[in-house]
C-alpha cells in the first residue's frame, strides 16, 4: 500500500514524504564493502598465497620429475617389446643433430631420446621407409630443469629380448631434477633385458 505524500502550504514534501526517500536512500548504500574490508581481505589472500607457493611449486616439479622418469621406462619396455616382436635388435639412443640418427654422450639424453630398429646391426638406426617406418618412437628434450644422464652410447635389445652383446654388463640412467634437494629416479637394464625404474 502506498503512502500518499503530502505537500505544505508551500508545496514543499512533508515529513512523512522525506523520511521515506531518506530510508530508500540509506537501503541502496548498504551492500558492498568499504575499502578497509577490501584490503584487509587482498592482505590476507596475500599472506596465504605467499604460504602455499612453494608447496605448489614443489608439486609441479615433483610431477614434472615423475612424469619423465615414467615416459623414459615406458619407452624401454617398449624397445624390448618391439625387439623381441620383431625378431632384431632395437635400439635406445639420443636423439642426434641429424634426423633419424643416434647422438652420443652420457648428458645428450635430457635433449631427447629415440626408439629405433637396426636391421643391419650397424649400432645406429636404419633408414625409414614408407612400410617400416624409423625411429619406432621419438621423445623430444626434457624440461630444462630436469636431467637425465645414460651410458655414452646406445642401448641395444637383442630379438631374444636380451640387452647389448654377450655378456653385458647393466646399463644404468637417472632422471634428477636440478634444483636443491630433488630426489631422483634410476633406471636399469639387466644383462638379461630386465628393466627397472626405481626411486633413488
Amino acid at each position: 500500500m502506498s503512502v500518499p505524500i503530502t505537500l505544505d502550504a508551500a508545496g514543499r514534501k512533508g515529513a512523512l514524504a522525506t523520511h521515506r526517500l531518506a530510508g530508500t536512500r540509506a537501503r541502496r548504500a548498504a551492500p558492498g564493502f568499504s575499502l578497509i574490508e577490501l584490503m584487509v581481505t587482498v592482505g590476507v589472500a596475500a599472506v596465504l598465497s605467499t604460504i602455499a607457493l612453494p608447496s605448489f611449486m614443489e608439486l609441479i616439479r615433483t610431477n614434472r620429475l615423475i612424469t619423465a622418469a615414467d615416459q623414459f621406462n615406458a619407452d624401454l619396455l617398449i624397445a624390448r617389446r618391439e625387439a623381441i616382436k620383431r625378431n632384431t635388435r632395437v635400439l635406445v639412443c639420443p636423439a642426434g643433430t641429424t634426423a633419424g640418427r643416434c647422438g652420443s654422450g652420457a648428458s645428450a639424453w635430457a635433449g631427447g631420446w629415440m626408439v629405433c630398429y637396426d636391421n643391419d646391426f650397424s649400432g645406429d638406426c636404419d633408414d625409414s621407409t614408407s612400410t617400416n617406418p624409423n625411429p619406432i618412437r621419438k621423445h623430444a628434450a626434457i624440461d630444462s630443469s630436469l636431467a637425465l644422464t645414460g651410458p655414452s652410447s646406445v642401448a641395444r635389445f637383442n630379438a631374444n629380448g636380451t640387452q647389448g652383446d654377450a655378456g653385458a654388463a647393466s646399463l644404468t640412467f637417472t632422471v634428477s631434477g636440478t634444483w636443491t634437494g630433488s630426489s631422483s629416479y634410476v633406471g636399469t637394464i639387466t644383462a638379461t633385458g630386465d628393466v627397472s625404474m626405481v626411486k633413488g
